[in-house]
Order: C-alpha cells, then sequence, then structure tokens
C-alpha cells in the first residue's frame, strides 16, 4: 500500500508495512453436525467434551492485533498449533488486505482428549501392559493429567503426571511427574520457556528430577550385571538470540548442570562389578545456528494428519566445566556438537542427516559418543491409495564408555525380529526400510487402517570384536497399522510380523510377533 508523506515541505510517496487486522478464532468441536447426524454415540462424544477456549488458542498466537503483518510468524503459529496434543488439526490464514490491514482467521478442531488407556504390547519375545486414565485438555483450557499403571520388561511404573502448555497463563510451560515403581520411585519437576520462532529473543528453563530405579547390563543376551542407581539432577538454563530473523537465527546459551549417579549392589547379586559413581557440576555455554525451511506432509508416520519436518540447517556446540571448588570429584570438561540438515528431493520427498558427538575430558577421553543418522521419506502420489516408503540408517560408536552404557539391536532398536538385548556393545549400526501402505480415509470417523512391508538388518558389537559385514542380523516382515482417528494421542496400534534370518547369541531364529502402540521408527 502507498501512502503520501510530507518531507520539509515536498511530498513523495512512501509504502507503508501491512499490519494485523482483526483476528478471529473459531474453535471446532471433535466430530462436525454433520457427523453427528451419523448416531448418537457422535452426538454425546461432543455433548461430554469440552471444547478448547479461544483465550487458550489466543496465548499461542505469534502475533497481535495492530501489529506489522509477518507470514512467517503466521506459518509458524500454525506449525506449533499443530504440536499441541489436544488439537487434531489447526490452519492460520490471512485474508485480502484493505485498508492497510490484513484480517486473520484461525480454525482448530479438538480431538477427543479423554482416553481410557489400555495397552498390550510384544516387542523382542517380551509382553508388556499398561492401563490408565488421561485428560489432555482439562476443561477447555489445554492442560494434561494422566494416571497410569505401566508393566514393562524390567519394571513395574505406577506414575501421575501433570502438564500445563500454558503455565499461569503465559508463555511458560511446566510439569510435574511422580512415579512409584517396583525398583524405586521418581519425581521431575520442569519448567520451559522454548524459542516458538526464530524471531523469539529469550528462552529459558529449569529442570529438577530425582529417580531410583534397578537396572541390567547385558552380553551375549542375558544378564551379566544388576545394580540399584540413584540418579538426581537439577539443571537451569537461559538462552539469547544474538542475530534472530525470519528464516535464521544464532542463540547463546549460558547454564549450569549439576547431576550426580550413585551405583550399588542387588541383594541377589552382591559380587556383580558396579559402574563408577559420578558427581558433576558443569557450568556450560552454547552456541546455535538454525535455520528454517520447513515441509508439511500427511501419511508419513501419522496418517491423514499433517506434520511439519524442517530441512534448514541447525548447528550446535556447547562447552562446560565442572570445577572441583563446586563440589565434584575432579576438574572436568564436557564437550558436545551436532549438525542437522534436510534436502528436498522432489515435490513431496526429502531426506535429512543428523550427526552428534559429546564426550567427557578428565585426565583423558571418557564416555565419548558419535551418531549418526540419515532418514529418507519417499511418497509415492497419483495412486490408489496413499503410500510412503520410509529408509533409516542410524549408527552409534562410542569410545571408554561408561560402564552402564550400552547401543542395543533388538526387537525395541531396529532389529524387529529379534529378542530384546539380542545383540549389546559400544558400536550399532542399524538399517531400516519400511513400506507404508495407508487406506486415505476415516472408518465411521473413528479408525483407520494401514499396512506395511519391511526389511530390517544390522547389529551391535562389543569392544573385542570387530563390526564386519557378515556380522549384520537381517529379518523381514509385513504389519498392520490401525490408527485412533479422533484421539488427542493419534494413537497407532502397531501389529508387525517378522522372521529373523540369523540365530542370536542364544541360538533363536525364526517368526517373533510383536505389537505395540506408535510407528516402529
Amino acid at each position: 500500500m502507498l501512502a503520501l508523506s510530507l518531507y520539509g515541505g515536498g511530498a513523495g510517496w512512501a509504502e507503508e508495512p501491512l499490519r494485523i487486522g482483526e483476528i478471529r478464532i473459531q474453535c471446532l468441536d471433535v466430530f462436525t453436525s454433520e457427523e453427528e447426524e451419523h448416531g448418537f454415540l457422535y452426538r454425546a462424544a461432543d455433548a461430554l467434551h469440552v471444547e478448547t477456549q479461544t483465550a487458550v488458542i489466543r496465548r499461542f498466537l505469534l502475533f497481535r492485533e495492530g501489529e506489522t503483518y509477518d507470514a512467517n510468524l503466521l506459518a509458524q503459529t500454525e506449525r506449533n498449533l499443530r504440536r499441541l496434543s489436544f488439537l487434531r488439526s489447526a490452519s492460520v490464514r490471512a485474508g485480502e488486505p484493505h485498508d492497510g490491514v490484513v484480517d486473520v482467521d484461525v480454525e482448530t478442531k479438538d480431538a477427543w482428549t479423554t482416553e481410557f488407556q489400555a495397552h498390550l504390547g510384544r516387542g523382542g519375545g517380551e509382553t508388556t501392559w499398561a492401563a490408565g486414565i488421561a485428560e489432555s485438555n482439562v476443561a477447555g483450557l489445554g492442560k494434561q493429567v494422566g494416571v497410569t499403571y505401566d508393566e514393562e520388561v524390567q519394571r513395574t511404573n505406577r506414575l501421575f503426571e501433570y502438564r500445563d502448555p500454558a503455565l499461569f497463563g503465559s508463555t511458560w510451560s511446566g510439569g510435574l511427574l511422580y512415579a512409584d515403581n517396583s525398583d524405586g520411585r521418581e519425581r521431575r519437576v520442569d519448567v520451559q520457556r522454548p524459542f516458538y520462532s526464530l524471531l523469539d529473543t529469550l528462552s529459558g528453563g529449569a529442570l529438577w528430577d530425582h529417580h531410583e530405579l534397578e537396572d541390567r547390563i547385558y552380553a551375549g543376551g542375558v544378564v551379566s550385571s544388576e545394580y540399584a542407581q540413584d540418579h538426581e539432577e537439577a539443571r537451569l538454563a537461559a538462552a539469547l538470540a544474538v542475530l534472530p530473523g525470519d528464516l535464521r537465527a544464532r542463540r547463546l546459551t549460558l547454564g549450569i548442570d549439576f547431576f550426580r549417579d550413585d551405583f550399588q549392589n542387588v541383594e541377589a547379586r552382591p559380587d556383580d562389578v558396579l559402574p563408577a559413581s559420578r558427581n558433576f557440576r558443569y557450568v556450560f555455554v552454547g552456541w546455535e545456528d538454525v535455520s528454517s525451511d520447513f515441509v508439511t506432509e500427511n501419511f508419513v508416520d501419522r496418517g491423514e494428519r499433517l506434520e511439519d519436518f524442517n530441512l534448514g540447517t541447525r548447528a550446535a556446540a556447547q562447552f562446560g566445566v565442572s570445577p572441583k571448588a563446586f563440589g565434584a570429584d575432579s576438574t572436568s570438561l564436557a564437550v558436545a556438537g551436532e549438525l542437522s540438515r534436510g534436502w528436498r528431493l522432489g515435490p513431496e520427498s526429502f531426506v535429512s542427516a543428523r550427526a552428534d558427538f559429546r564426550t567427557r575430558l578428565d585426565g583423558g577421553v571418557e564416555d565419548a559418543i558419535l551418531t549418526g543418522s540419515a532418514t529418507l521419506v519417499w511418497r509415492h502420489v497419483g495412486g490408489t491409495l496413499p503410500q510412503t516408503t520410509i529408509i533409516r540408517l542410524e549408527g552409534d560408536r562410542g569410545w571408554n564408555l561408561d560402564r552402564d552404557v550400552q547401543f542395543f539391536a533388538d526387537g525395541e532398536h531396529g532389529l524387529r525380529g529379534y529378542r530384546l538385548y539380542a545383540f549389546e556393545g559400544n558400536r550399532r549400526v542399524v538399517l531400516n526400510v519400511e513400506h507404508r501402505v495407508f487406506t486415505g480415509f476415516e472408518i465411521l470417523q473413528l479408525l483407520t487402517l494401514g499396512g506395511a512391508a519391511f526389511v530390517d538388518t544390522g547389529t551391535a558389537v562389543p569392544p573385542d570384536t570387530p563390526l564386519r559385514f557378515s556380522s549384520l542380523r537381517t529379518d523381514a516382515g509385513v504389519g498392520l497399522r490401525v490408527g485412533i482417528a479422533r484421539a488427542a494421542s493419534n494413537t497407532v496400534l502397531r501389529l508387525d510380523c517378522a522372521y529373523a534370518f540369523n540365530a542370536d547369541p542364544l541360538g533363536h531364529r525364526g517368526w517373533l510377533v510383536s505389537f505395540s502402540s506408535g510407528q516402529a521408527f
């Protein structure tokens, strides 16, 4: 828009930026009025469900009426809203400019947020189950509360969790967790204010976590050591965007991270060798250079729901010192770094890669870990059914690892045809290839169906074993995917049947059935 400006008696034309006009927010229920006509179940669900309050959605908007219009902020707001578990979808749309302003329409669709959780899973030859109840949108305020009883492979968990994405009506979020487990307990409190966009200038957070548990070290698929661990951590950090921008930001972080790990023998195995206790009091500084290049796709992990993938470059480094004067056992250093980036391969396909490294320096290199991964997402367009091929390659390499740190390749870590803890060591490589087929529609607005065919290959080896091509272990199989379409968690129930072509260290091979919630990777 052009406006007439006067300068010292002369006249000229200057372009004024558009501003945000009226912001119209519409929060829709779980089912539309047309869907309610399908039966009593749909009408009852909407009657029982409390719609998200417009004031809650307004807190997450990165723009206000009267501010300068920025299309990037509208797009980032839409992505932020999509990440909220109580929303099924969100759109933020700008209208046609008029009178120097742009009106904005924000529309959200609620998910069904009261969930009676019942989980039965089997992975790597072990069965797990859980039951509980959770509400992720209490009174339409976006607050989450849940109680769960969870029978895991190594322990029984009884936990209570609360989370508020807009703490005290602010841009801060916070959470509480209390777990009373069969082998200990956990208490955790955290508050954080993340960077909601690349234009944000400040971020911060605090965490306190204390948990006690019993854990195991494996060798050759069997337990070689068992111990009780007492872990406590307190972390406080603040970040400043030194050079914020629409598409790129550079940020400086300062913080402290105090943590300790104590280990004790358990009564059943009093002579097992324990990991060395750890006690560190780090003061750290970090630098991050991050850019934004998002692609938005559906039919990747969450069926019809849109997902956002950032292909922009992120480079980060962190350096910390733990002085003996702060109460640490000795003065030590910590170094960490990360680099990630993605590339478009076509209108609906892309590849992303990531590498990160961390280590401690205390009279030498300790607990050094290098991890790399690459993921290809190849959308097949134009067919009768939506289809996606996903290929993931992941590798880990450790040097002088702490005794309790192991890399696994098994039914829960990339090899669906092999039992838990089948392969372990300080080096691991896993390749997964999975072709997913989606029906592309909801059954009675309640369920979605899909299927998958996959091949997994990889292994993990201890320090004294060379990692060769011949040491790779391979499985292949097919799976069924059932999505709970309108649930807040967007639960995907996964049933996989895999055939292991190679024997594990205990001589097991052949068919293995696993079922769980969520995608395998």
